[in-house]
């Protein structure tokens, strides 16, 4: 015979419950486990407002101290350069020479016209002293006279100037000629800039140029030599531009090695001596995004996280100086945030 199974109806409420509340309470431990295996573990730190030494940045570039073009002031042909940009050279130091050939010789001629002159005057002069030359006539020799030392004296010059000398010393910049090349007045023939102090060139904001006094201390960083200097306001120019409304402030730097050039940029920080309230957050807690958005995450009570778009203001040392985005008590994470999103949770 064959035999039948079957659950009675008595028992099987009890088996259903018992089946869906072991289905129940498994699926809750997976829930649990998944939610804890969301959460990062996060650092955070507790915003507190703290006084705040008032420090100015501004970016700048390095320009020379003193910088002059020179010339021949005669025309001619170069017959020798003596320097190389790049060069050091001293005052006085023959730079280079044209050709002195036709202004000698005008120097022989102007020499030979004032013995004449000379000559000519000694011989007048004992007649007309004697009452036996004309005053006019004397006066006529005087003035050929005169003439004759000037012709001279001017081709004198010009000899001279067939040669070319620094007006300081400094560093040539720019060389405008070379050998065989025609020389003309005026025409710049070098570029010499003074190194041995330097400026820091800044351009100052309106709201800010009223902070700043001549005199007053910087530091001046130049990341291509990964040095900093210290330096002080030398020059506040009065006159704001035309368009922009800011201003020219100069610091003055002391460069007897040489090092600081010009064109270099400099990244300087002076402190105004005040100071002020402020919002300081780790700079590792700082994240930018691809569209260049600045922000940080601040945990709420619930252990979730939201993203707050920051403005920074300044840097200090390791921290950053937040003008905007945050509020005494926020709670910043500062550890753990590169793995987090908006809304995400956390274990504190």
């Amino acid at each position: 015979m064959k035999k039948s199974y079957f659950i009675r109806p008595a028992f099987l409420p009890v088996f259903l419950l018992t089946s869906i509340g072991t289905l129940l309470v498994g699926c809750s431990a997976k829930e649990e486990k998944k939610a804890s295996e969301r959460a990062v573990k996060v650092t955070i730190q507790q915003i507190q407002n703290r006084g705040q030494a008032e420090e100015l940045s501004f970016s700048g570039t390095i320009e020379a101290d003193n910088s002059v073009q020179i010339g021949f002031s005669v025309p001619g042909t170069v017959s020798s350069v003596k320097v190389d940009e790049g060069q050091h050279v001293g005052t006085g130091q023959l730079l280079a020479a044209i050709d002195a050939t036709e202004y000698d010789n005008a120097l022989l001629i102007a020499g030979a016209g004032l013995e004449q002159a000379e000559d000519m005057y000694a011989r007048l002069n004992g007649l007309y002293q004697k009452g036996s030359l004309p005053a006019k006539d004397f006066i006529e020799i005087k003035t050929k006279l005169a003439q004759a030392k000037a012709n001279k004296n001017l081709s004198m010059k010009r000899v001279a100037d067939t040669k070319l000398y620094a007006p300081m010393s400094g560093i040539i910049t720019v060389k405008s000629i070379e050998r065989g090349a025609m020389a003309a007045p005026g025409a710049a023939a070098f570029t010499i800039i003074k190194t041995d102090q330097v400026y820091a060139r800044l351009t100052v904001p309106e709201s800010e140029i009223g902070k700043l006094t001549k005199g007053q201390s910087a530091s001046v960083f130049i990341s291509t030599l990964d040095q900093t200097f210290t330096g002080r306001i030398a020059i506040i120019n009065p006159q704001a531009d035309a368009v922009s409304k800011s201003y020219t402030v100069k610091v003055q730097l002391q460069n007897p090695g040489g090092r600081l050039l010009p064109g270099m940029i400099a990244q300087t920080k002076i402190a105004t001596g005040k100071s002020l309230d402020a919002i300081t957050v780790p700079a590792s807690a700082v994240i930018r995004d691809a569209d260049d958005i600045t922000y940080v995450f601040v945990a709420g009570d619930d252990q979730k996280v939201t993203r707050k778009r920051i403005t920074a203001s300044g840097v200090q040392g390791d921290d950053v100086i937040i003008s905007d985005g945050l509020k005494q008590g926020d709670k910043v994470v500062v550890a753990g945030q590169t793995r987090l999103k908006d809304g995400a949770s956390v274990i504190l």
